[in-house]
């Protein structure tokens, strides 16, 4: 490149939830729609790979970190027309939840405890308390790595349990509109409280994590088995599989990506040679691995 742009370098463990990750050939900290397309047409000229980065939760990022250019996307805005929040891809999906709750729209609480952002949401399917993105999803608008934008409807996105047709592609979300229904401020207020009382008993979140490992298999639970192989604290370096909810692997603090993926697939031997089960991610693993 003729001029210096990003950060080279940058450690992915600043930028993830569970604080573990290599270094980003280049990283660029996105805050507009235009700095956006901007980062992509520069990606695109130079022929770098890209990954697009959210709120870093949900993901296990190599410890030889990623090649190419990493954009971190910080573009935060959400309007309201009627019942229905368009969101841009950067913002929080706790901060639709609270937009749709001041507006005294229902249905979109959940939000609230979803550590991620409206890209990623949309990206995996991302539910919560039983609604998950595909329920309250109009539409989103995508863009291909040419910097080519279009609009695509719920029923175009593919959705499934925890995952679209979006993953594995180059397309990137660059906002969403959601659905609510019309109702009473307080009442959403009410149980945006309670969802987030709820999660804060269940899972450990005063240690760094990454969110659900695994998925949950039809009829089952995947903390359930793996708390029945007895694997609750069960300890790869500095990963651990946390005593308070057994699909939650946390960082005790010196934590590195290779320690979680072992720790991933201990559960998994583990749970296929006791209940024939076979547990499937739900953490995105990204990056160079061996």
């Amino acid at each position: 490149m003729n001029r210096p742009w990003g950060v080279r370098g940058e450690p992915m463990s600043d930028h993830t939830t569970l604080h573990v990750g290599g270094p980003a050939d280049i990283f660029v900290r996105v805050a507009s729609e235009s700095d956006l397309r901007g980062a992509i047409a520069v990606a695109r000229q130079h022929e770098v790979p890209v990954f697009i980065l959210g709120g870093g939760t949900n993901l296990l990022v190599s410890d030889r970190g990623i090649r190419g250019v990493v954009i971190e996307n910080g573009w935060s805005e959400a309007s309201v027309d009627g019942a229905v929040v368009t969101a841009a891809s950067g913002t929080p999906a706790a901060h639709v939840a609270a937009v749709a709750a001041r507006s005294g729209i229902l249905g979109l609480e959940w939000m609230a405890t979803v550590p991620g952002t409206v890209g990623g949401a949309v990206h995996g399917n991302a539910g919560a308390f039983g609604t998950e993105t595909a329920d309250v999803l109009v539409d989103a608008e995508l863009m291909d790595l040419n910097g080519d934008s279009w609009v695509a409807t719920n029923e175009q996105l593919g959705f499934a349990y925890r995952t679209s047709a979006l993953q594995g592609t180059p397309v990137i979300v660059v906002r969403a509109r959601f659905r609510g229904q019309q109702g009473d401020r307080a009442e959403a207020v009410r149980r945006i409280k309670e969802m987030a009382n709820e999660r804060a008993a269940k899972q450990p979140l005063a240690q760094p994590n990454t969110g659900s490992i695994f998925r949950n298999p039809p009829g089952d639970f995947a903390g359930r088995l793996i708390d029945a192989c007895g694997l609750k604290g069960h300890r790869v370096g500095g990963a651990v599989v946390s005593e308070k909810h057994a699909n939650f692997i946390v960082n005790t603090g010196d934590a590195t990506a290779t320690d979680v993926r072992e720790l991933m697939r201990l559960c998994q031997r583990t749970v296929k040679t006791r209940f024939g089960v076979d547990l499937v991610p739900e953490v995105e693993v990204v990056g160079e691995w061996t």
